[in-house]
């Protein structure tokens, strides 16, 4: 009997870890994250997951602990992996969930795409309902990136200051370190933020790398390949700042996601769910039209049809959703 409840046990612990287990959460010790039950990911001058993920040798699962981000053995029992159910498509290729509010859509692939959406305050994702986000009383997370999975609440994070001044910036910030200006390809992705802290003074200068190098803000420094978040819009920036491209921009938008195809406008069941975009090139530029859904079909981002059925895209339950960087309305 005993034998039998040492074992319970054993499970109910590998269990409990298991739901417990973060993802794309750096490890201080590597500067690494799990990003998915057998993949890591290398963390940014920010702290934060970046670039493409690795995947660990066959026979082996990514573990974050104090030796920092590793890929370990999956067959001892004390192993227990990260990510159990993060960055996975869910069955219809909507979305994945990427922490315990948040979650990114999948276009009607199997991969998460460049994409950010967060649940609203009291919700929860869950990738194995219908609906994206559901109340945090009534589902368990499918993937959380803190310890505490009945935390339903996000840090709050503050605006992203300004990078016209470099000092403030720095001051806002509070980062010693090189951090990116902009996206733009001939301007502000070639130019970087140097902070400082000087005698208990935060300082900054903005610089412009040499030459025809490109700023990475993975690595931190000026680099010769251009890193694959910079693009070129279809008008000339100024040197300092340009509104950020919208939907309500189609061109704007689709030079900014640098991809061909049908993609969603918005979240609201009553109006940008029924509108799409095509984005195409036509002569070295990117262009975008808008399109409406006829009748009261919406556009469904996983199939890249207009469906009658109501996608779980379209949600008051979701608080926001960006695809590269561009917030669908």
């Amino acid at each position: 009997m005993s034998s039998y409840f040492l074992r319970l046990l054993l499970f109910l612990t590998c269990l409990v870890a298991a739901t417990r287990s973060t993802c794309n959460v750096c490890n201080s010790v590597n500067k690494m994250a799990c990003y998915s039950m057998t993949q890591t990911k290398v963390c940014d001058a920010n702290n934060l997951p970046s670039g493409a993920p690795f995947d660990c040798p066959p026979g082996y699962m990514c573990v974050s602990g104090s030796g920092g981000v590793l890929c370990q053995p999956k067959a001892p029992s004390s192993n227990v992996a990260d990510c159990q159910d993060c960055n996975k498509c869910d069955a219809s290729q909507t979305f994945a969930c990427t922490g315990t509010r948040s979650f990114a859509l999948c276009l009607g692939t199997n991969v998460p795409q460049q994409s950010r959406g967060n649940c609203a305050s009291g919700y929860v994702c869950n990738n194995g309902i219908k609906e994206i986000c559901e109340l945090a009383t009534s589902v368990n997370p499918s993937c959380s990136t803190v310890d505490d999975t009945t935390t339903t609440t996000a840090p709050t994070t503050p605006p992203t200051p300004s990078t016209n001044d470099a000092a403030a910036y720095c001051a806002a910030v509070k980062k010693q370190g090189n951090f990116a200006v902009g996206e733009f390809t001939e301007t502000t992705c070639r130019q970087y933020i140097q902070c400082s802290l000087t005698n208990g003074k935060w300082v900054g200068k903005k610089y412009a790398c040499a030459g025809s190098t490109f700023f990475d803000r993975t690595v931190g420094q000026c680099v010769t390949n251009k890193p694959s978040y910079c693009y070129t819009p279809t008008t000339n920036p100024p040197t300092t700042t340009t509104a950020a491209p919208t939907t309500s921009n189609p061109a704007a938008y689709c030079a900014k996601l640098q991809s061909q195809g049908y993609f969603p406008v918005g979240t609201n069941p009553k109006t940008t769910c029924h509108q799409y975009i095509k984005c195409y090139q036509l002569s070295g530029s990117w262009l975008g039209k808008g399109y409406t859904c006829p009748g009261n079909l919406y556009y469904n981002s996983s199939t890249k049809t207009c469906v009658s059925t109501l996608p779980a895209t379209c949600s008051d339950r979701i608080e926001s959703i960006s695809l590269n960087g561009v917030e669908l309305e």
